[in-house]
Formats: C-alpha cells, structure tokens, sequence
C-alpha cells in the first residue's frame, strides 16, 4: 500500500467495521433502489440475471461487500474483491455462503493482477478515493479483457457553496482518527435532522447561476444539503446510520468531484465505449466496454 494511501485505508477499514450502521433490511432496501436506478437494468432480478451471466468479475474496492452482495445476488461467476482496508475481513465474512469468491488486501493503484484477466469489473464510489481518480480508472480498466465491461461511480462537481463548505469540513475531520471524526459528525447529522423535521418547503421562480442553484421547489433540508453544505439525513434511518452516510463523505482525505466531460475523456482515452450514463447531482454512474 502506498503511504498516501494509508488515511484512506484507516478511514474505511473502521466505517465498515461499524456493521451496525450499514447493514439493516433499510439501508440495503434503499440501496438496491439507487443502484437500480443508476447502473439501468430496471429492477434488481435484471441486476442479478445480467451478473449472473459474468465470468469472472473484480470487485475494486470492495470494502464490506455492501454493494456487491445487492448487486450480484447469487450469481455463479468467480467473484474477487480488492480493498485497500481490513474491510475485505468483513467481505469475507459476508460472502462465506457463496463459492468462487477470493478477496485480497491491495491498492487498487497497484492491484495484483495479470492485465485483462476480468470480463467485470466494478468501481462502485471508490475510484475518487485516490491520489488521482483519472490515474485509478486506468489502474482498474487495465484489467478488463477486450470486450469486458466496467461499471464505475465516481463524485460530480458540486455547487460552489457546497464545494468550498465540503472542503472546509473535511479538512478538519480527515485530520481525525476514525472515532473522533464520527462523533465531530454528529452535530451536523443533527443538523441535518431538524432541518428535515420542519417539512418545509421553498420556491425560487429564477435560476442562480453563480451558486449553481436551478429554479424549483425545494424541501428546505435538501436544498441547503444540494447547495452549501452536505447534512444527510434520511428518517428511515437510525441516527448512526444517517451519521454513518456523512461520515463516508467527509472523513476520506481523497474524495474527488469530477466533471461529466472529464470523465467522457478519460473514458475515451483509455479505450472505454460508454454505454450508459446516468448523471445525478451526486454523481455520475458509468457503464462502458474495452474496446
């Protein structure tokens, strides 16, 4: 592991440990929806007759194997998660059912593998936890054999407001051992709450350009969330998991933002035929094949 990377393997070997905060039938209901939706395969049995139809599928990233497990279900290919953090500890633990699945402890700057030996592979929100999110995808996509298919999420380029708070925020807490960062969050989880306990709603009749605001009716939490500062909150979840969300967002030093064409280019340049995008104010969601 590079030494850079170190902040990010403590970072997340102690949120995926934190099981309690992550794995209830609510989040994982509320993930399916969002993966569904954004890699476009129209429900979750699609998801898992498309996955089940791989050979063998590299996981970069893998952390506790949250998402891999709602994305693949039971399917029968040769399953390999990486992750840079103990969190592959926990993976193991949660795949321990399924046969063909091996995981690894590895950079994925630096993953130990022949180039070209996946049909598959995944980058579910990890690619932008590196030194250089360009540099990562081109790491994980040497990986693909011609013809084989990535599925990446990566950060977009939030409003200025926002961009400038987030980095505030993180400046701070990134500089915190894991602990300390989680309970520095709960404040603004808090925040986050009240704000969504008004129910209040807000209407602007003209775009704002210079703060990256559209005209529209806005619940009051979500706006201040979307324009200024993350706060999430989301009532069908415990407090810590809510708190758990931020923390995700704001304790990783390396959590870059990046633009739709930026990653078109990379795309292109690295010899990826996009087949399907789906932008959100949260992020870009990305299908492509290796040429």
């Amino acid at each position: 592991m590079r030494s850079d990377q170190a902040q990010t393997a403590d970072s997340f070997g102690f949120k995926w440990q934190q099981t309690e905060t992550w794995d209830s039938q609510a989040m994982q209901r509320r993930a399916a929806l969002w993966l569904v939706e954004r890699y476009g395969f129209g429900d979750v049995d699609a998801m898992h007759a498309w996955f089940a139809k791989r050979r063998r599928i590299l996981d970069a990233g893998c952390g506790s194997g949250f998402s891999a497990a709602i994305l693949l279900g039971d399917t029968p290919a040769e399953y390999v998660g990486a992750d840079i953090s103990v969190a592959v500890h926990v993976a193991k633990k949660r795949f321990a059912g399924l046969p063909h699945t091996r995981f690894v402890q590895a950079d994925m700057m630096m993953l130990p593998f022949a180039p070209a030996s996946f049909d598959t592979v995944i980058a579910e929100g990890t690619l932008h936890h590196t030194p250089s999110t360009e540099n990562a995808l081109a790491s994980v996509a040497a990986m693909l054999e011609p013809g084989g298919e990535i599925l990446f999420y990566v950060y977009r380029v939030k409003a200025p407001a926002r961009e400038f708070t987030d980095d505030h925020v993180r400046q701070v807490i990134s500089s915190l051992p894991p602990e300390q960062a989680w309970a520095a969050l709960r404040p603004l989880t808090a925040l986050g709450r009240e704000l969504a306990a008004l129910h209040a709603t807000i209407t602007l009749d003209a775009d704002i350009p210079y703060l990256g605001v559209r005209a529209g009716t806005y619940d009051v939490q979500r706006f201040l969330y979307n324009a200024f500062c993350k706060m999430f909150w989301d009532e069908s979840l415990s407090f810590e998991e809510n708190n758990h969300v931020n923390f995700d967002w704001f304790h990783p030093r390396y959590a870059h933002r990046q633009t739709e064409d930026e990653v078109s280019a990379w795309c292109e340049r690295l010899g990826l035929r996009i087949i399907h995008r789906n932008i959100q104010d949260s992020g870009i969601t990305i299908r492509a094949l290796r040429n």
